[in-house]
């Protein structure tokens, strides 16, 4: 008898233990995480966007974080521990989309909770540069620098054309100047370019050095169809045309017929799209013909 009930304990133990092993630990299930607004957005650069992040859980809540990406880059990141005890919470979160964030940009939102397990909800926002009003002038006709009579100057915000005696008192609105040198050609320059220093007046001294004020217009040829510039109804082409800074200089040279020039004034930096309709004639003789679209 004794040594039946030796082997009982024995298997009993045995059993015990088997069913120990088989034991789980108890799965918890992940908060219900709910993102007001439920869709996807578009919004442009320096946008105040608003979400509110709901949770729910079975069991206490741990942390919370929204995190904003693009492209990888992390662009705000925000967390929260909770109070013990807690299973439920309301989130009001705020972001701003960053002022320099290109039209077409795409930022992610990931709203995440955890209570051990993890959830987490993303939006996306699709940023877009909304289109600004233009003014298109047509049949800008510009002289020679060196021509007396001829109006070289002008006001691309204003479709103010001006001859030397009339730039001179208001140098501070002149963007434009056009002269067509020996290697330049047919050229567009702001007032503030070296090279256009070199042309001088019946008095033998430098024109534009008899400004008060010479702006520094900048200036890039860009690579754009006539048919796409005529089709531009807004300043969305000419905003995502802008040249890189590297690409962007005082004068615009050997121009030539169905030419495209991107420009920015000084004081306003008002962006503008300058096609180049006809050149005719050289040196002092030289007329360009330009049709602008500039923001308002």
């Amino acid at each position: 008898m004794n040594k039946l009930s030796s082997i009982a304990v024995a298997l009993a133990a045995s059993t015990l233990m088997i069913m120990s092993s088989c034991e789980t630990a108890t799965e918890v299930t992940p908060p219900l995480v709910t993102v007001n607004p439920s869709a996807d957005v578009t919004a442009a650069p320096g946008e105040a966007l608003t979400y509110q992040m709901l949770i729910n859980s079975d069991t206490e809540l741990k942390t919370a974080e929204v995190t904003a990406t693009s492209n990888s880059t992390v662009l705000f990141t925000a967390d929260t521990t909770f109070v013990a005890g807690l299973d439920a919470a309301i989130i009001n979160f705020s972001f701003n989309v960053p002022a320099t964030m290109a039209s077409g940009s795409v930022i992610k939102l990931d709203f995440t909770a955890s209570n051990g397990a993890t959830t987490t909800v993303t939006r996306t926002v699709n940023v877009t540069i909304p289109a600004g009003e233009i003014n298109t002038y047509t049949a800008v006709i510009m002289s020679d620098l060196e021509n007396p009579n001829g109006s070289s100057f002008y006001s691309i915000e204003d479709n103010h054309l001006m001859k030397l005696s009339e730039a001179i008192p208001v140098s501070s609105e002149v963007d434009l100047i056009y002269y067509y040198g020996v290697t330049n050609k047919a050229s567009l320059c702001a007032p503030a370019d070296k090279t256009v220093e070199e042309f001088q007046g019946k008095d033998n001294t430098s024109i534009v050095k008899k400004f008060t004020t010479r702006n520094n217009t900048k200036l890039g040829k860009v690579t754009m169809t006539t048919a796409a510039f005529d089709a531009i109804t807004d300043d969305v082409a000419i905003k995502s045309n802008a040249p890189a800074t590297d690409k962007l200089f005082t004068s615009a040279t050997t121009l030539a017929k169905g030419d495209i020039i991107w420009a920015e004034t000084d004081v306003t930096a008002k962006k503008a799209l300058i096609k180049v309709v006809d050149i005719t004639g050289t040196s002092s003789t030289s007329i360009i013909t330009i049709e602008v679209k500039v923001q308002k």
